[in-house]
C-alpha cells in the first residue's frame, strides 16, 4: 500500500502531517530546539546539560539521557521511550534513534543534532 504524500501545507511548514507519529515528531522538534534556561517560562525545558560535559564521549552520554528525560516529560503520547546514539553523520551531525509506543503500536523516530548550530531535526522513521 502506498504511503499518502504529505500535503503542500505540511511541506511548506516543514511538518510531518497529522498522523500520530507526525504530531509527536513535530512536538519533539519544538521541545528539543528550545535551549534550557532561555526561550521558555519553564527553565528546565529544552537541551543544554550536555554542553557542560568534559569531553565528547561524556557529552553524548548526557545528551542521550537528556533526550529521554525530555521525551518522558513533554511528550506523553510516546510511552516507554528508548534513545540510542547511532553515531556521527557527516561533519557536524549526530544521530539518535528513538522508539516508543503510541497507543498499542511501536513507533520509531530519528533525531539528528547539528553540533555546530545546535539545531535538532526529528522525524518518524522512513518519513523524512
Amino acid at each position: 500500500m502506498a504511503r499518502p504524500a504529505a500535503s503542500f501545507l505540511s511541506r511548506l511548514m516543514q511538518t510531518h502531517g497529522h498522523t500520530p507519529s507526525g504530531l509527536v515528531a513535530d512536538n519533539l522538534g519544538h521541545v528539543l530546539n528550545t535551549r534550557k534556561g532561555c526561550g521558555s517560562m519553564i527553565p528546565e525545558l529544552g537541551l543544554g546539560d550536555y554542553e557542560a560535559a568534559p569531553n565528547t564521549h561524556e557529552a553524548v552520554l548526557v545528551l542521550e539521557r537528556e533526550l529521554r528525560s525530555l521525551v518522558l516529560r513533554y511528550e506523553p503520547r510516546l510511552r516507554d521511550p528508548e534513545v540510542k546514539v547511532r553515531g556521527r553523520h557527516g561533519y557536524s551531525l549526530v544521530r539518535f534513534s528513538l522508539t516508543g509506543c503510541i497507543g498499542e503500536a511501536r513507533r520509531a523516530f530519528e533525531i539528528e543534532i547539528d553540533t555546530t548550530t545546535r539545531h535538532v531535526d526529528v522525524w518518524p522513521e522512513g518519513g523524512r
